[in-house]
């Protein structure tokens, strides 16, 4: 039996908080994979934000054993997943599962994340995130911080093949991570305790889930990836595409908290955590791609 797969006498409760809005089918799709996990303890903990498609009523009637909270309009992926975050910490959970409903796993997907969390000793642990429409094509294995550069938060390993990755890290059961995307993070109850929830007033959306992590490793604690366990990302790059030929599109671009260049989230990430001898180069690298995406 593998370090990764031994059992212990305890099984930990697992609460997966899964926020959503407007995207029904998804959901719903989302929710079948779920039921059928493996891992013996496991609750699925909705926050709908105010959808108008019937996506509650359809959740209530098809997956009555989901709990479902309400979120209001404008509290997007932090303050949604803060509220099931809460709930689930009330109930007295083990581990928070941080999802999307656009993910899609496999059965053992929760009981293998756990096994490796326990082996290994991780307080937060992020799955591989593969590209839905093209397995064994990375989107990111963690994200790493560049400071000095345009994209001073990149996803590490993006866009790469799982065949071209090096042995190294091919063959490792976890990886160490500066920071990670918050679709499938398995994270220790007590570390939330420690660190505080997403802040949900600067980065209301984009960047919240990366900031958050690079709060608790600043706190002395260790994040890790698994290439090991892989969620499919039913993602596309049209999702992230800004709308800058018109007055509204650059105010929706840099003062809308859905865009991932929104100023305030934006702001925080280099103030708290950018080295104050790279935020005017980090600044610098910003304007020259923005004025290169206007063109």
């Amino acid at each position: 039996m593998s370090s990764a797969t031994a059992a212990t006498a305890t099984v930990p409760m697992v609460t997966a908080v899964v926020p959503t809005r407007n995207r029904r089918e998804l959901t719903l799709r989302f929710l079948a994979r779920m039921a059928a996990q493996t891992h013996p303890a496991l609750r699925l903990v909705v926050v709908d934000a105010n959808s108008s498609d019937g996506t509650v009523a359809a959740i209530r009637r098809q997956h009555p054993q989901v709990t479902v909270l309400e979120a209001g309009d404008r509290e997007f992926w932090a303050g949604a997943t803060n509220r099931g975050v809460r709930q689930a910490l009330a109930a007295g959970t083990d581990y928070v599962l941080t999802i999307n409903d656009d993910a899609i796993v496999a059965a053992d997907y929760v009981a293998r994340m756990v096994a490796l969390a326990r082996c290994h000793g991780c307080a937060i642990l992020g799955s591989r995130i593969d590209l839905l429409a093209e397995p064994g094509r990375i989107w990111a294995l963690g994200t790493r911080t560049e400071w000095g550069t345009e994209r001073f938060l990149r996803l590490a390993h993006h866009d790469q093949l799982e065949s071209e990755l090096e042995p190294a890290v091919a063959g490792a059961e976890v990886l160490e991570a500066e920071a990670m995307p918050g679709n499938g993070v398995l994270i220790r109850a007590d570390v939330f305790r420690r660190v505080g929830l997403y802040d949900a007033f600067w980065l209301p959306h984009y960047h919240a889930d990366s900031e958050w992590v690079m709060r608790a490793v600043r706190r002395g604690l260790t994040a890790r990836v698994t290439p090991r366990v892989v969620l499919f990302n039913d993602f596309h790059d049209d999702q992230k595409r800004l709308p800058l030929d018109s007055a509204g599109g650059l105010l929706f671009t840099f003062l809308h908290p859905k865009s991932h260049l929104y100023l305030p989230a934006v702001a925080a990430i280099l103030w708290r955590h950018c080295p104050p001898r790279r935020r005017w180069s980090t600044l610098q690298a910003l304007g020259r791609r923005f004025l290169r995406m206007k063109r």
